[in-house]
């Protein structure tokens, strides 16, 4: 093989030295056809025409469907569940009662209110529309019977201030009496002994203002009538009482403490005792029986006062500031009555939206604490999308753009229509990039293949232009923050110059709005080179 090339070299060796004419015409062919393919033809540049075009501007982001309304709700004030009328996977409709706690007492509070209105609301009217004759006889029969009734109470007081002396007499000449010497004179003496010479002395000076006491009460109960002071009687009759109450309670003290010996014996002590006992227990009972006697007469009094205001009012009729009093009094009715029904609405949880029972946590009989979640809610057929967007790109949308969505359970080509609902101001900080949630909304709200959670690619329409002078980005250059293109000569096309232009909206596909700098028709390079 090597002898094979050596004899081919030395053939064409010996050709070219024998040969030299033709070995240079044929070297000059092959410089022509070299030149020919490889350095003859002119250079071609790559142009664009400057022409009108539909620019669309899109943002593209994933997110994630969420029910529209989403609520854990509880109650403001605790207390125990008694009924849970819904399951979980129910669908409710909005105010749907979901949980309820025990509220009769509130129910009785409010129907209370109510009852109160209803008067306050009468009385008003009755007073604008003025009273009628057979109201004037209602009040004027009140007033009858409030004065029957006092001069029965003044007869009653009356007869218990005679009472209350008959009862302090029998206690005092009947019941104590046969435990002293003289007891009626100024040299009364006890009939017995003890250890306390000072409660001895305290009991005999009592016994003889007693007696002093009784003298005058007896006088004054002689000239008793209804024209009598009764507070003056009532005062007197019960000052006396007082003050053998306190006699009866020291004697008793002294008998009690009596031993038989050679003055008195234990029969006799025993006597003295149940006498005591008995005295004490009859004028307490006329204290008691006075006080009441009073009460009723004074409630009588007050009554008849009543009465008497009140028909006078029916006869005269309301005065503009009576009136105005009572619609006062009938806004406070009115004001119960909400308060109690706002109680009684706090102790039920209503749904506050349609939607569907996704969790309890209640149990009837349970007692639940204000504040924790008993049950919760979501919108049924309601859904948004949640998406994070860049601030690269979150100055392009605005509430109400549209976009072409799709969800990864049904692919690439099923398209569902959304818009934007609301783009939160503040930011969102992911994986140390700043970003702002936007919500959309699903155009349909009837779409049963929509379900929470699901995976959403959305496409953003953020502007659109039509019929607006466009070039390739790619052939728009910065120079000092200045855009400018490569314009090609209309004679000579191997020449190019920097032309300034203004650019406007960027569309997806990847063309430029020219603004100004550019005319229709203007050839530019495709991509300037340096």
């Amino acid at each position: 093989m090597k002898d094979f090339f050596k004899n081919v070299f030395l053939k064409i060796k010996n050709f070219v030295i024998g040969n030299k004419w033709w070995t240079s015409l044929i070297v000059l062919v092959v410089i022509i056809l070299l030149f020919v393919i490889f350095g003859g033809k002119p250079k071609v540049l790559e142009t664009v025409v400057v022409e009108k075009q539909n620019l669309i501007e899109q943002v593209s982001a994933t997110g994630n469907v969420k029910p529209f309304s989403d609520l854990n709700l509880s109650f403001e004030a605790g207390g125990q569940v008694s009924r849970i009328p819904v399951s979980v996977g129910d669908k409710v409709y909005q105010g749907q009662i979901l949980v309820a706690l025990s509220n009769a007492d509130l129910l009785a509070t409010l129907e209370q209110a109510k009852a109160g209105l209803k008067i306050a609301e009468a009385n008003l009217s009755a007073l604008k529309n003025g009273s009628t004759p057979e109201q004037i006889a209602v009040y004027e029969s009140q007033v009858e019977k409030a004065k029957n009734d006092l001069s029965n109470a003044q007869i009653d007081f009356l007869n218990s201030v005679r009472d209350a002396y008959t009862k302090a007499d029998d206690s005092i000449r009947n019941y104590t009496d046969v435990m002293f010497t003289n007891p009626r004179t100024a040299n009364v003496k006890l009939s017995f002994q003890t250890d306390d010479q000072g409660l001895e002395n305290d009991i005999v000076a009592e016994r003889i203002g007693i007696e002093e006491k009784l003298t005058s009460w007896s006088a004054s109960i002689k000239y008793l009538s209804d024209n009598s002071d009764f507070n003056l009687i009532f005062n007197t009759s019960k000052n006396n009482l007082n003050y053998i109450q306190n006699f009866l309670q020291n004697l008793a003290f002294a008998v009690n403490k009596l031993s038989p010996d050679n003055m008195v014996d234990q029969t006799t002590i025993n006597l003295w005792k149940a006498n005591v006992s008995a005295a004490r227990l009859s004028v307490d009972t006329a204290v008691n029986n006075l006080s009441l006697s009073k009460s009723q007469y004074q409630s009588s009094v007050s009554a008849l006062n009543i009465a008497n205001s009140q028909l006078i009012l029916t006869k005269t009729g309301a005065t503009v500031d009576e009136i105005i009093a009572q619609e006062s009094m009938v806004e406070q009715a009115r004001a119960n009555v909400n308060y109690a029904q706002a109680r009684l609405n706090k102790s039920i949880i209503v749904s506050p939206i349609s939607g569907v029972v996704t969790k309890i946590d209640a149990k009837v009989g349970q007692n639940i604490l204000g504040g924790v979640t008993a049950v919760s809610v979501i919108s049924y057929g309601q859904y948004n999308i949640d998406a994070y967007i860049p601030e690269a790109d979150i100055s392009k949308i605005k509430i109400g753009d549209f976009a072409t969505t799709t969800l990864d359970a049904y692919g690439s080509d099923v398209y569902f229509e959304t818009s934007v609902l609301k783009i939160n101001p503040g930011e969102t900080v992911i994986e140390s990039v700043p970003t702002y949630k936007i919500t959309l909304q699903f155009a349909s709200s009837t779409d049963t293949r929509i379900k929470s959670g699901m995976t959403a690619n959305l496409d953003i329409l953020t502007a659109q232009k039509s019929s607006v002078l466009a070039v390739p980005a790619r052939s728009v250059f910065t120079i000092d923050n200045q855009k400018y293109v490569k314009l090609v000569d209309t004679i000579d096309e191997t020449k190019t110059m920097d032309v300034k232009i203004e650019t406007g909206l960027r569309g997806e596909s990847g063309y430029v709005e020219i603004i100004s700098g550019l005319k229709e028709g203007d050839k530019i390079l495709a991509s300037p080179t340096f």
